[in-house]
């Protein structure tokens, strides 16, 4: 079975569509990159799947059961666990304070305190900088504190949205070498918008390309460079 299913979803904002008829499955464990010209509808995408967003149609599910019409704080409850764009910390508490939100709904307690350990082991920045205020980490441990964060809800699911968005390459690298890390840890099944389709290439894993609002390729991200069906996806040849 599937750990997600999307299946003729369209997403429109007033007349606007943008996304159209649009069905993939990820596995369990899987890694899954979703790149594509801007304006694709990627963001789109990840935020109709986490509920911020209504889909106009369509059947969304995560183990069978169906997440369609539920908000995202019913998603959440579920195990589907998303890093939006542009990470969105609380910047007035501090990396703890944020860190711990992130465990409001979570029901088993006493796990709480061995996968904080766990996050502070693959993050150890935020170990040090645990009472500091999160608006005065830089970009980049912003971004760990985000991904960090959404951990911290024990998902099965988690969607990243443009983790690599604003920042120097080698940081880029060190944020997706901790949450491939973590992924392969914690048995996580991974979405993540990348705008850079030669970055998902390098890291490794399966890609979406999309284009308009559409699916227009799906296969194995080195292949697609190796292949150059990168440029024929973005400009409009065949996948």
């Amino acid at each position: 079975m599937a750990k997600l299913g999307v299946f003729d979803l369209a997403v429109r904002y007033g007349k606007l569509t943008a996304i159209s008829d649009l069905s993939f499955t990820v596995s369990e464990g899987e890694r899954v990159f979703v790149s594509g010209p801007n304006g694709a509808g990627k963001s789109s995408l990840l935020s109709a799947i986490a509920g911020s967003v209504r889909a106009a149609h369509g059947r969304i599910e995560m183990d069978g059961a169906i997440l369609s019409g539920l908000g995202p704080e019913a998603i959440a409850r579920r195990g589907l666990s998303m890093v939006p764009e542009g990470r969105r910390i609380f910047p007035s508490l501090s990396v703890q304070e944020n860190l711990m939100v992130g465990t409001g709904m979570r029901r088993d307690r006493s796990a709480v305190a061995d996968d904080l350990d766990t996050i502070f082991t693959a993050f150890p920045i935020l170990r040090d900088r645990a009472r500091a205020q999160a608006g005065a980490l830089s970009g980049g441990q912003q971004q760990m504190l985000a991904i960090a964060r959404a951990l911290m809800t024990n998902p099965k699911v988690m969607l990243v949205d443009e983790p690599s968005l604003g920042l120097a390459p080698k940081v880029v690298d060190e944020v997706y070498d901790r949450l491939c890390q973590l992924q392969a840890l914690r048995g996580l099944t991974l979405v993540i918008v990348e705008q850079s389709s030669a970055r998902a290439a390098r890291v490794g894993g399966r890609m979406l390309l999309m284009r308009c609002g559409k699916i227009v390729a799906d296969g194995d991200a080195t292949e697609f460079a190796a292949k150059d069906l990168l440029t024929e996806a973005y400009f409009g040849g065949a996948a």
